[in-house]
């Protein structure tokens, strides 16, 4: 599939950041978004580690987080959210990615559009290596990370990691 022309990447500021929090609650799963805290659910914790995580990120692969979240727009509409963060401990100059879509932006293209727009990035930002993880059941993460020419690694623990090459 060729990546959709209407994929853009944006910044997260607090009014992004409000409108991925409201697409998180009504369009995915909060383990999809963000670590379990709190107990089930959008509890008080969950909700501040995500205004936190995007707060922090906002500095880039250069600020104190080493790390860049973007959000995720198809056309008007915002999907979801995908992120770089520096691999201080790799041989070479190397971040690790992740994204998450709201379920009805799914299987639309929206995945893989985002993901080459971040390899882009990684790339001005001259990284030769970009890794992803996954679970041996996600299925479309593996193969929209295999379309962005991942090599995958299946390991015991049930995960799956990918390494782009770039």
């Amino acid at each position: 599939m060729s990546p959709s022309t209407d994929v853009t990447l944006a910044d997260v500021d607090e009014a992004v950041a409000d409108r991925l929090l409201q697409l998180a609650k009504r369009d995915a799963s909060p383990d999809e978004v963000a670590p379990p805290l709190g107990g089930p659910g959008w509890n008080l914790e969950r909700t501040a580690w995500f205004y936190g995580y995007h707060r922090a990120a906002a500095a880039g692969l250069d600020g104190p987080a080493a790390e860049k979240s973007w959000a995720v727009f198809k056309g008007p509409h915002i999907a979801g959210s995908i992120r770089l963060k520096r691999d201080p401990a790799a041989e070479i100059p190397s971040a690790e990615t992740g994204i998450w879509l709201g379920r009805s932006f799914r299987s639309r293209g929206i995945g893989g559009a985002a993901l080459d727009l971040v390899l882009a990035e990684a790339r001005r930002a001259g990284l030769k290596r970009v890794t992803a993880r996954t679970l041996s059941g996600n299925l479309g993460a593996q193969r929209l990370l295999t379309a962005a020419g991942a090599a995958l690694t299946h390991d015991d623990d049930g995960t799956v990691l990918a390494v782009v090459d770039l």
